[in-house]
Parts: structure tokens; sequence; C-alpha cells
């Protein structure tokens, strides 16, 4: 593909994970960057990565501060619903905490996180020099690049074209405002498709280790009986080390998905909400007057067309929401045929005593350890995830619209009361 022109051609894993974690390093979220023979944590990556997270997070409440103590902003926003006002409040205060939480994480864990590219490279140079592999690292790379230019030119897309359409007489301080809260809401949801890329690395070696453990491919690879136990020894050792970084995955990665699903989840909740909102106040409007109708729908069109590219630019983080769990499942039912591959090795070489002792031990191993694929307090990332998510989404919208809906009712009998009262003259 022509848009892989500018990138130099992947010879390790390094050279493949080099611009996701770049890009990474760039919206100050884990501290490192690199690529050709590994990645580095420096002083300097360090002061730069939490230097420019505080300062992005500065900029954009002194931005937005400038902003709300403008006469003419403040009037604007007297005329948009007041909902749509604390959504927008509420996903200022949220997207900032999710991001400060992500940075101190993945700083945290830093070091365990080059650990796994570390433990992913040596296993790769095993399989190639050993096992013949061929990586195909070119078709990963160019994936990341098709799916993150993509999302990158819709994202900042549609919150260019809302602060355009939005600054009239601030155009700086909505720009800078509107780039500072780029800054603070790409990192976690960028790292989210980190966490999506590490998965399907595993899964893409569980596959591989699959074919290495056929019968066929072992007997036609390595016909000598001795060089074979030792070519399945390694390819076991590797199906456990892939296990073991699972867990690894988990530790530097759990915590900073889980706020920000929470926080995705919240705000598309909030997004439903509105939306309901306005159905039922378009209803409304039917039964006014025509003045009153085209004062309605003035108010009304600012809170529309923020919402609409509100509604964009959630793209992003829905497709890591709903895509990120069935990465993780899929992961796991891989290395699961793994093992029940590993089974068969004492079936398929009976004669073989080490064959033997080999598969009890990876047995024993099995039963003490069970990785799945978790946030947060121990949640299990699978497609059941999904479901946990829609119920309690589905739950609060009812509650809220309940609670609107029982708000509009007393509206309107206090309405009736004045009107009753203004007829019999009280």
């Amino acid at each position: 593909m022509a848009v892989l022109y500018f990138f130099r051609e992947p010879e390790t894993l390094y050279d493949c994970a080099s611009f996701i974690c770049g890009l990474q390093f760039v919206m100050c979220c884990n501290g490192f960057s690199g690529r050709g023979t590994g990645f580095a944590i420096t002083r300097w990556k360090r002061i730069y990565s939490l230097g420019m997270a505080g300062l992005a997070v500065l900029v954009l409440f002194v931005s937005l501060s400038g902003l709300l103590g403008s006469e003419e902003i403040r009037s604007r926003m007297a005329a948009v619903d007041k909902m749509v006002l604390s959504i927008a409040a509420l996903e200022v205060v949220m997207s900032t905490l999710v991001f400060v939480v992500t940075v101190v994480s993945l700083q945290a864990a830093a070091r365990r996180h080059i650990s796994i590219y570390v433990r992913l490279s040596a296993m790769d140079t095993l399989l190639m020099r050993d096992f013949g592999a061929s990586l195909n690292y070119r078709k990963l790379l160019r994936k990341n690049i098709v799916v993150l230019v993509t999302v990158t030119v819709l994202y900042l897309g549609a919150i260019t074209s809302a602060v355009i359409q939005m600054a009239s007489g601030h155009r700086t301080l909505f720009l800078l405002s509107a780039y500072c809260y780029v800054i603070v809401t790409a990192g976690p949801h960028f790292t989210g498709y980190v966490h999506m890329s590490l998965v399907e690395l595993l899964s893409i070696r569980f596959r591989l280790l699959q074919k290495i453990l056929s019968p066929k491919f072992l007997e036609w690879r390595f016909p000598q009986r001795q060089l074979r136990e030792q070519r399945v020894r390694q390819a076991v050792a590797m199906v456990q080390e892939l296990h073991q970084l699972i867990a690894e995955i988990n530790r530097v990665y759990a915590f900073s998905l889980w706020m920000s699903m929470a926080h995705d989840l919240a705000i598309t909740t909030s997004e439903l909400y509105i939306i309901f909102g306005m159905g039922v106040a378009s209803m409304e409007e039917r039964e006014d007057e025509e003045m009153q109708l085209n004062l309605k729908r003035e108010q009304h069109k600012g809170s529309r067309v923020l919402l609409g590219y509100v509604a964009l630019c959630m793209a992003a983080p829905l497709y890591k929401l709903l895509i990120g769990p069935f990465y993780c499942e899929r992961a796991v039912l891989e290395a699961r045929r793994c093992l029940r591959l590993i089974e068969q090795l004492d079936n398929w070489y009976p004669t073989s005593p080490a064959t033997r002792q080999l598969v009890n031990s990876l047995m024993c191993w099995r039963l003490q350890s069970r990785p799945q694929f978790t946030i947060g307090l121990d949640i299990l990332l699978n497609r059941t995830v999904l479901t946990l998510f829609v119920t309690i989404l589905v739950n609060y919208l009812l509650i809220l619209i309940q609670f609107a809906m029982t708000q509009k009712m007393g509206e309107h009998i206090e309405q009736q009361k004045v009107a009753l009262q203004n007829w019999i003259g009280i």
C-alpha cells in the first residue's frame, strides 16, 4: 500500500510495534520509545511524558476559563439545553481524570510493559531460527497504520469542524482548548488500541504454535526423534510463556482500561439520554404556536449540532469498547486450542517417555493456571462483558427516562393549575 512508502520495511517486532508505541509516547502515556533493537526508558522521556501531560491539562482548563469569562460565550451557553451543558462539563472532568489515571498507571508499569515486547521478541527469534517460521510484520504494521490514520482523521475532523462552526470571536482559545481536549481524550482511547494490538500479537503466535504442534509438521520438519522432542519442549515452553504474558498484560493495562471503559459507558448513556430528551422536545414542539416553535428550534439547533459532533467523536471509543473484548476472547480460545494439541502429544508419540512426562507436567500446570484477560477488579474481558455493559446502560437509561418523564409530568400539572386559576380568576 502507498501509505507504507513513508515507513521502513519492518524487520523485527520492535520495528512493527514502534509506530503504535511511538504514538503512545507522543500522547504522554507510556514513557518509552525506540525501534530496531529495542525500546528504552530515559529520564528525559519521563520528563516529557509527565510534563506534557500536566501542561495539556493546565492549558485545557485555562483556555476553558478564558472562554467562560466572555459575555458572548455565556450568552450562547444560556441558549443551549442545560442537559447538554451538564454532559459537556461531565465529559471534561471525567476525561481529565481518566487521562491522569492512564498516564500515572502506565508510567508506573513502563518497565513491565517493555518486558512484554522483550519476551515476545525473544520468542520470535526462536520461532524463526529453530522452526523456520515467517512472521509477517509488514501486514500487522499496515493494519495499524490504516486503522489509526482512519480514526485520527475522523476524530480530528469532527473536533476541528465543531470548533470552526462554534468559534466566532475567540477562535484561538477555542482551538487551544479543542486540541488540548484531543490530547486528553486520545491518550486513553489509543491505549485501548495498543492493548488490542498486544492481544493480537499473542493470538497470532498461538495460531502459529498450533501449526508447529501438529504431528505432520513435526515429523516432516524434524525427522530425528531426539531433535523432535527438543523442539516439542521448546514449543510447549512458548505456550506457557504466552499464557504468562496474558497475566503481564493484565497487570499493565487492567486499571487504565477499566477507567477508560467506565468513562465510555457513562458518556454513551448520557448521549442516549440527550437523544431521547430531544425526541420528546420535538414532539412537544408540534403542539405549540408558530412563534414559540421557531424560538425553540433556534434554541435546540446548537444542541443538535453539538450532539452530532460528540456522537461522531464517540466512534473511536465505541470501536474500542465493542471490538476489544472479541480480540481477548479469540486469543483465549487460541490458547485453549494449543493446550488441547499438547494433550494429544502422548497419544501421537506413545513410545516417548519424555513426551509423556512433558504432557503430565503441563496438565498439572494447567490446573493451577487459568489465565484470562481482565480489567479492574478481575472483570473478565470477553464477550460477556458487553452484555454487562449493555445491561448497566439500559437500566441507567431507563432510570433517567423515568425521572425525566416524572419531571415533565409535574411541570404539566403545574401549568394546568396556573391555567385553571387564571380561568376562574383567582
